[in-house]
């Protein structure tokens, strides 16, 4: 355990300016106490030959004094860092929050705030156990050689876990992957059983989950009454119970149709989906389950939350971008914030889930949110991480739930496709801001050819072309073997390939704008 404040570096910390912007005036907190308060303009001169201050959010703090980017210390890095996969806006308010601070009410507080944060987040590192954290020091030396402003701080906080016998090297920390479980495979579940919810049961369930404390709601106890027709067993094959329920905002809907749901599930030992149209639903719905399932670890096999392959992060896009360190170390920034997350995270969704998406603000897209799947790239079961894969593991996950909570465009994909990743469809759904379906069901049933479309076909008929960095193989490699004994084969793929030359290529949009 180190416990002391680290201050080492080419400037200690506790030298450093600290910055607090508003949107006409900043605060500019001196190393030796001193708070002045100046007009924006003039806090940028002030900050011109000091060492990189102390701020939160260096890009929109740049953008408020009107000036370039600029090196700074962001405390939100170090956040990211210190508490991977933990909830934090952006702002001094949000990091406030987040560590259980006062919410600062001026730009003087904001300044004590990010002084506050940077000791506290510090001397968290120093208590980090040798057993459960030891990767941080390897990261964190990473980061540091790759020029990371908090480089030298928090590599001296983690002193504590280095390895007595010097056999670390900072590539360790950032492959991840290495130290991901595998995902298990399960026999098949057998089908769900078709009992029906009472529609007393369901009021009990619902005073269960808003606490009999709550405040009586009695619409929301008869909206949730009335959704049990929907759970009830099928009075013939392909014939589905329907209610279509509104109620009027503050109801109270989401566990009211929560409370029925859960309980069928219980009862018949299969999956009820609950299909939205906004990412921001489908969090509250997340944020709503915790009343369902308060214990994290219950959660996280009871529900789960199924997007697009998209949404996730790839692991082998993470081995290629971590592969390329050696070539541009700055990037070991980015890579080593992504792999503290990778480890603790949820379920891998960087595009919503646990993951903070103003990291890509901070240190840039390409190795943060661009690590994600890309459309038609994952070569699946012939990937060395398939095993460890956040996209199976979602999958088989969703099999033995008893809540999953997707969008309409999946649910609607799985339909059409007869289950698309798992060869599951589900047999009882909820659709929340159902007004969307419709949209959705156009979107999922009907067939659309534009640019962006031309595009993915040519990538996926001619693989990566010159400069590119992609797996996609392309339709010769595909069927080299066959072409080669079968003349009319590699004709027929001849022509095909020529064709796809009239396709847009990369860049085709900014060409006709």
């Amino acid at each position: 355990m180190n416990t002391a404040l680290p201050l080492h570096g080419p400037e200690p910390i506790h030298k450093r300016l600290i910055v607090a912007v508003g949107l006409r005036e900043a605060v500019v907190l001196g190393p030796n106490g001193t708070m002045e308060r100046m007009p924006s303009r003039q806090a940028a001169k002030s900050l011109a030959g000091n060492a990189a201050p102390i701020l939160c959010h260096a890009p929109s703090v740049a953008r408020r004094l009107g000036i370039a980017p600029f090196p700074a210390l962001d405390v939100l890095e170090l956040f990211a860092f210190t508490r991977p996969a933990t909830s934090c806006l952006p702002t001094p308010a949000g990091i406030a929050a987040a560590l259980g601070e006062v919410r600062p009410t001026s730009l003087e507080e904001q300044a004590l705030l990010l002084r506050n944060a940077t000791e506290l987040l510090l001397t968290e590192l120093g208590y980090f156990d040798v057993l459960t954290e030891r990767d941080a020091l390897v990261i964190a030396e990473a980061m540091r050689d790759g020029s990371w402003g908090w480089g030298a701080a928090v590599t001296q906080a983690l002193s504590h876990l280095a390895d007595p016998e010097g056999l670390t090297r900072p590539r360790r920390g950032l492959d991840v992957w290495i130290r991901l479980a595998s995902w298990s495979e399960y026999a098949p579940e057998p089908p769900p059983e078709s009992h029906a919810v009472n529609p007393d049961e369901a009021r009990t369930r619902l005073t269960e989950l808003v606490g009999e404390n709550a405040e009586p709601r009695p619409q929301q106890s008869d909206y949730a009454s009335a959704v049990c027709h929907a759970f009830a067993p099928r009075a013939a094959a392909d014939t589905p119970n329907m209610v279509v329920a509104e109620a009027g905002t503050g109801v109270g809907k989401t566990l009211g149709y929560i409370a029925p749901a859960s309980l069928w599930a219980e009862k018949n030992g299969g999956a009820v989906w609950i299909s939205t149209y906004t990412r921001n639903l489908q969090r509250q719905i997340d944020d709503e389950l915790d009343r369902l399932h308060p214990d994290p670890s219950v959660k996280s096999r009871r529900v789960v939350i199924r997007k697009g392959r998209e949404n996730y992060l790839c692991l082998l896009n993470m081995e290629e971008a971590v592969g390329r360190v050696s070539n541009r170390p700055a990037s070991a920034i980015a890579l080593g914030l992504v792999a503290r997350w990778a480890a603790r995270t949820r379920n891998g969704d960087v595009a919503g889930g646990d993951f903070p998406n103003w990291l890509a603000d901070l240190v840039g897209f390409r190795d943060t949110l661009g690590l994600a799947d890309r459309r038609g790239e994952c070569i699946y079961s012939a990937c060395a991480h398939y095993s460890k894969c956040f996209i199976e593991r979602t999958v088989r996950q969703a099999r033995r739930a008893d809540i999953v909570v997707a969008n309409h465009a999946l649910v609607m994909t799985q339909s059409a496709m007869g289950g698309l990743d798992d060869g599951n469809i589900p047999t009882r759904l909820v659709f929340d801001e159902g007004h969307h379906v419709f949209d959705a069901a156009d979107s999922a049933f009907s067939a659309e050819l534009g640019g962006r479309q031309g595009a993915e076909l040519r990538h996926w008929l001619l693989g990566a072309e010159a400069g590119g960095r992609s797996r996609a193989r392309g339709l010769a490699r595909r069927l080299e073997d066959i072409a080669a004994l079968d003349e009319a084969v590699g004709d027929a793929l001849a022509k095909v390939l020529d064709a796809a030359w009239c396709l847009p290529s990369q860049g085709w949009i900014q060409r006709i704008a």
